[in-house]
Order: structure tokens, then sequence, then C-alpha cells
């Protein structure tokens, strides 16, 4: 059709194309702004992270610019911050070597008791429990059946501590083959045996020949049998305690050695 200028002639095929050239441009500017965007934010993100990796101090990672407006709202500009708060400064950017637990003989009794004794943290919680020393009480233990939870002697002692069902169903102990309800019976009347007489040996001897044998003699009686009880009993603990020594030791020195 003709317009009222001379010479310009031409066709509209379609109306909608008098305005696509200015909406491809309007495309285009929106995809541009959207690519700024996304990398303004990996920017954001990036470079604190980066500084971190490569050693800058603190005052580097206080990152802080204005992201995205809310749409209706552009006085509001929330900030972005990175490694800011005390907690997230001292786990990941504080250069003091975390502090080790301290190693003493308690530590490395209990070591000792977990791996190299039979049923070693039952014995060591139960002496606790008990206020006795586990060295004792694992000797005794090794004295009564030398760690077999199922012997039973012919005085129809059972378990770990050879303990009579009398005893037994006085301490509440249901299973006397039963490790744990063995141990935890046993430590309780060395406990209470004790207790009554003032002295480990004549606690030791009463445990081993009965009380009323100890009341009868007013002492340690004169058994063979329980004599040569005390002498193992007191040189198992004593071999107890020197394994125990000679792991802390060792163990204090490999630390020396590894810190130097």
């Amino acid at each position: 059709m003709r317009t009222g200028r001379r010479n310009w002639d031409y066709r509209i095929i379609c109306s909608c194309q008098a305005h696509a050239g200015r909406r491809r441009a309007s495309r285009w500017a929106r995809a541009a702004a959207g690519v700024l965007r996304r990398r303004a934010i990996a920017l954001v993100v990036g470079v604190p992270l980066a500084f971190c990796a490569l050693g800058f101090p603190i005052d580097a990672m206080n990152v802080s610019v204005p992201l995205l407006a809310n749409r209706g709202d552009a006085a509001q500009t929330p900030t972005f911050h990175i490694f800011t708060t005390s907690s997230v400064r001292k786990a990941f950017l504080s250069d003091e070597p975390a502090a080790r637990p301290a190693f003493d003989l308690d530590i490395a009794k209990e070591q000792f008791f977990k791996t190299e004794v039979p049923y070693g943290p039952i014995i060591l919680r139960e002496a606790l429990r008990n206020d006795l020393p586990p060295e004792l009480v694992a000797a005794v233990v090794q004295a009564e059946s030398d760690f077999r939870p199922r012997l039973v002697s012919n005085k129809n002692a059972k378990g770990l501590m050879q303990i009579v069902p009398e005893t037994a169903e006085l301490l509440g102990c249901a299973n006397v083959f039963n490790p744990a309800e063995n141990i935890a019976a046993g430590t309780k009347y060395l406990r209470y045996l004790v207790d009554r007489f003032g002295d480990q040996r004549v606690a030791l001897a009463a445990y081993n020949a009965g009380e009323g044998n100890v009341e009868h003699y007013g002492g340690i009686p004169p058994f063979p049998e329980t004599r040569n009880y005390l002498q193992r009993v007191a040189q198992e603990t004593r071999v107890y305690r020197q394994r125990i020594n000679n792991r802390y030791v060792a163990s204090v020195r490999l630390r020396t050695m590894l810190l130097q």
C-alpha cells in the first residue's frame, strides 16, 4: 500500500513484525543482565573463599555487598557476610592448633584394660564403682578362674570370680555365668570384705577361705591354699601395675618424639 510519501511503497506481511526488532533487543538485554547478575553472585562467593584458601588476613573475609533489592522496596539493601561470626572464624580460620586432651596415667590405665585384659572394661568399671584398684580386681579374677567365665569348682563356686550360689543370691546376681553380673557381684563382695575387716590382705583371705575361718583364726587362716592365693594375687597385682606404668612411659616418650 502507498503512504503519504512518494516512492515509499511496501507491504506489511504481519502486524506483529512492526515491533519484532524491539522485542528481540529487549530479550537480549534481559539475558545479558541475568548473566551479569549470576557472575556477580559467583564473584561475591568465590573471591572470599579464594582469599581464605590463599591465607589472606581475616579482614579480607569481611565482604559486604548489596544484593538484589526486594521488588517494590528499593531502600532495603541486605548484606552478605562470609566468615564473620566468631564460631566460624574459630573453626576454619584460626591458626592455633586444636587443644589435645591431656594424657595421664588414668588414660593409660583405661586404654590398658580395654585392650590388654580379658573383660577389662567390665573390671575397670566395677572396680571404680566400688572404689577398688582395678589391678587388684583383675588379679583376683585371674587367680580365681584364669578368666574362664564357665568355670565351676569342686566347692560349687562359679564364674569368673568364683561366687558360690548363696553369695550370688545375697548380691542379686541372677546369672553367675554372665561376665558382667559375676564381676559386679564379686567386686561388690570384695568391697564389703575390705570394709568389714579393714585390711586388704585379710579381706582377700576371707574371699578365698570364707569369713568364718578369718573370724575363727583372728586373721589370715594358716591354710597353704589361702597363703598361696594371697601371694598369687599380690604378684599379679604388681605385674598389672608395672605393665600399666610401662605403657604410660612408652606413650609419653612417643608423644614427645612426635612433637619435636
